[in-house]
């Protein structure tokens, strides 16, 4: 395995350790607000946990194809954005905390038992940004300016993902507007820190020349 290679993979593992701190946040943390608004009126409707659940392989390719065949600026952009986003996520889970009220959820089917499980294992807080949320916002921010003529799909897949975490009752539309917001500023962080990385280059690569 290449050097550069394994650099990016160690990269990607530390970003995951940074947003693997939901977990025992969310677990575990007690107080907080509920950021519930009047028009949080959206009924319980189990099928939207498959959508919810393909997030994740949906990232895990992504992750995956970013790894292994992006080139080395967009990389260091997507990474950069990554870890802020992820970094803020769980800044705000630590320093205010949120949590969701979920409802019972009836019947006794496999889409019923999934949705028990990843409510039951995801915890009640942490619910301000949502974790869905950015994640996918900032991938597909990144692979809406790599393949434009794709723009349309994960501009889709953004907005189904966002009416799965509300139709499942994961989380609140202020949470979806707090995903969005973070993986925006992720966005907009991995391209100054390339820009940045850029300008330092250039000084080197021109005295090579010389």
């Amino acid at each position: 395995m290449e050097p550069p290679l394994k650099k990016r993979i160690l990269l990607i593992v530390a970003v995951v350790v940074i947003q693997l701190i939901y977990t025992p946040t969310s677990l575990f943390m007690k107080g907080g607000i509920e950021p519930k608004l009047p028009w949080d009126i959206f009924p319980l409707q189990v099928g939207w946990v498959i959508p919810y659940t393909l997030c994740y392989p949906l990232w895990a390719f992504a992750i995956g194809w970013l790894v292994w065949k992006m080139d080395e600026f967009r990389f260091r952009k997507a990474i950069a954005g990554l870890f802020f986003a992820c970094s803020l996520g769980v800044s705000i889970f630590l320093l205010f905390p949120t949590y969701v009220v979920h409802p019972i959820i009836p019947g006794s089917d496999i889409l019923s038992k999934l949705l028990l499980s990843l409510t039951i294992a995801g915890g009640d807080h942490d619910a301000l940004p949502s974790a869905h949320i950015y994640v996918t916002t900032i991938l597909a921010l990144m692979y809406s300016e790599w393949y434009p003529k794709h723009k349309w799909l994960w501009l889709l897949i953004v907005v189904i993902v966002s009416f799965s975490t509300l139709f499942t009752k994961q989380h609140y539309i202020l949470d979806v507007f707090g995903g969005y917001v973070t993986g925006w500023l992720g966005y907009r962080f991995g391209i100054w820190w390339n820009t940045l990385n850029i300008k330092r280059m250039r000084p080197v690569q021109t005295q090579a020349d010389q």
